[in-house]
């Protein structure tokens, strides 16, 4: 059996996205593919997103202790790991509330957009915001992690659509873009997600994160420049 190891850091934008099927590169030069060795815990097969590197299967540290029931979290400068807890992937006493029922005939984009801007006061440009979010799953949300870009946009999607489901739009046509909406695409092995705020004819506006887990404010995005992108599309949780 192929051994398997822990993996906090690697990759941190070809993670993002759990379709990821192509040979991926790191900046060490490293070359990964996609594993598909099978794992089981307790004689029970799991699903782990796994990557093969020189012959050995590297699996994510917060993956294995939530299929094996210790808690895992990042503190802000390291990774946490508690053998005795029950994982839940944030720091102790930064749990975050699941997200309420939003009643569909409330929301407008001016309330979406306050709502995700209101966010603004206890996470200022440059402030962690608590990844990994909540733990995720892959099945009925956008993105298999909680950290980076994908935690902070579900953590304001979240906050503004509560648990309404979410649709994706493949290639979206300018006009189906709306604030509270996430936009993410591909380049080259990694990727990127954002929230938007604002739209005008040219570009969106948004607030976004990368792979220090800081709520970032301000950036914007030009249209011609995100219709090339690859993979580009959206998610959104208006109801149809």
């Amino acid at each position: 059996m192929k051994r398997f190891q822990f993996l906090t850091g690697f990759l941190c934008g070809a993670l993002l996205f759990g379709a990821l099927t192509s040979v991926a590169t790191a900046a060490s030069g490293i070359m990964a593919t996609i594993s598909n060795q099978a794992i089981y815990v307790d004689g029970k097969q799991v699903r782990l997103e796994a990557y093969s590197i020189h012959g050995n299967n590297f699996v994510k540290l917060r993956d294995v202790g939530e299929a094996v029931g210790f808690n895992v979290y990042w503190d802000g400068s390291a990774a946490q790991v508690e053998s005795g807890q029950p994982y839940t992937g944030v720091k102790p006493g930064n749990q975050t509330t699941p997200p309420t029922q939003q009643n569909p005939s409330s929301l407008t984009e001016e309330n979406v957009r306050a709502t995700i801007r209101a966010l603004r006061d206890t996470y200022p440009s440059g402030t962690l915001y608590g990844a990994p979010y909540i733990p995720n799953n892959p099945f009925d949300r956008p993105f298999s992690n909680c950290d980076a870009c994908a935690g902070w946009a579900m953590k304001c999607s979240d906050a503004a659509f509560g648990n309404l489901p979410y649709r994706q739009i493949t290639n979206p046509s300018w006009d189906e873009i709306r604030a509270g909406d996430l936009i993410d695409w591909r380049t080259g092995t990694s990727g990127h997600a954002v929230v938007v705020l604002e739209k005008t004819g040219e570009y969106i506006k948004v607030t976004e994160s990368g792979i220090k887990n800081e709520a970032l404010w301000g950036g914007q995005y030009f249209r011609y420049w995100l219709e090339e992108q690859r993979g580009y599309r959206l998610f959104t949780r208006y109801p149809q």
